[in-house]
């Protein structure tokens, strides 16, 4: 059956190209859409016989005054698998408008296609969404679930590797409608497992690959951000079977909390001190950062100092040179910090202490 919201998108596309009044009819007879907004539920006979004889009917002068519902023109039944779905009526004398009847038909036909595969694939879409969101959040696969598996062709036999993909910007590439790779070459296997993640994600379920990840992801991110003309970061979990990629998908979590701009693709094998970092609770991360850095929140200068002080790994000669100052100058600034923080910058407790509550205060303030 062919849909309404179908039936006035074909209107809109078909009418561009022609001059003369055209109608779409649903099988039973109904005009569902036209370009004369009048004429919308009435019943058009010659249209239904169209429908039942399953080819063309010509509605001439004559027929205005016998079949109910018609105007002179013709009537073509809209095929899709072997099976009649509607039919488009074009008004106008039948030897103007047959010439191009046929073409205009086949042009209806192949958005009508269109529209289903698109359907198709969006259901697709959705049943391996809710499939994968079961699997990662819910209790352990049960005997059904492995059934659905079976149904969306989803092996579950192969070890995986979850990879979260955030887009950092807004993107029309996770809009509805928008992202299909099939014709993309991502690098995936026929066993990877790509859907969206809410409205700025997507998850990958890698099969595991034998070597280093990192070129691929690298190659991903790139085609990605070309696509959708934003940054994006990756965090990647461990290898897992079926019953613990849920596992691999917290891990993936931890270490795309860790990216940054500097570090888009992160795996979570290779942290270290963020897997201590991540379990401290936020309000706590902001009372230790106000305790040691609230007297020097209002000196940017001083801030500023220190932000390239630690980054140049406390070389006084390397900091004085990034900031354009005279080594004194270095000096007299570092020791306002010691004074006013209370913290000594030889100290290896007094450094870490620092350091921390610096990197608690950009989570907070980002």
């Amino acid at each position: 059956m062919l849909r309404t919201s179908l039936a006035k998108k074909i209107i809109r596309e078909v009418k561009s190209f022609i001059k003369e009044d055209l109608i779409m009819v649903d099988t039973s007879g109904t005009i569902i859409a036209s370009t004369d907004p009048a004429r919308i539920g009435n019943y058009h006979e010659g249209a239904f016989i169209a429908a039942s004889e399953k080819e063309m009917k010509i509605i001439t002068l004559a027929d205005e005054t016998v079949l109910e519902g018609v105007k002179a023109g013709i009537t073509l039944p809209l095929f899709h698998q072997q099976r009649v779905v509607g039919v488009i009526g074009i008004t106008g004398t039948p030897e103007k408008v047959l010439p191009y009847g046929e073409l205009i038909k086949k042009m209806t036909e192949l958005l009508i296609q269109e529209n289903y595969y698109q359907d198709q694939f969006e259901w697709e879409a959705r049943s391996l969404e809710t499939f994968v969101f079961d699997w990662l959040l819910k209790d352990g696969p049960s005997s059904a679930f492995q059934k659905r598996a079976e149904v969306l062709g989803v092996n579950m036999e192969v070890s995986r590797q979850v990879v979260l993909i955030e887009f950092q910007g807004d993107s029309t590439l996770l809009q509805p409608k928008r992202w299909n790779f099939s014709e993309q070459n991502l690098g995936l296997n026929e066993d990877d497992i790509l859907v969206q993640w809410g409205h700025n994600r997507m998850i990958l379920l890698l099969e595991k690959r034998e070597k280093n990840i990192l070129p691929f992801l690298e190659r991903l991110r790139k085609i990605l951000e070309r696509l959708a003309a934003t940054s994006v970061f990756i965090g990647a979990g461990k290898d897992s079977t079926m019953s613990s990629v849920k596992e691999s998908y917290l891990e993936a979590e931890r270490a795309l909390e860790v990216c940054k701009s500097d570090l888009p693709i992160v795996l979570e094998e290779n942290l270290r001190l963020e897997m201590i970092l991540q379990s401290i609770p936020k309000p706590i991360k902001e009372e230790f950062s106000g305790r040691i850095l609230s007297q020097v929140l209002g000196e940017k200068e001083l801030m500023d100092t220190i932000h390239v002080y630690l980054e140049k790994h406390s070389s006084l000669k390397e900091t004085a040179a990034e900031l354009h100052i005279h080594i004194n100058t270095l000096h007299y600034r570092l020791k306002k910090f010691e004074t006013l923080t209370n913290l000594n910058l030889k100290e290896v407790r007094d450094v870490t202490s620092l350091y921390l509550s610096l990197l608690f205060l950009d989570e907070h303030t980002k």
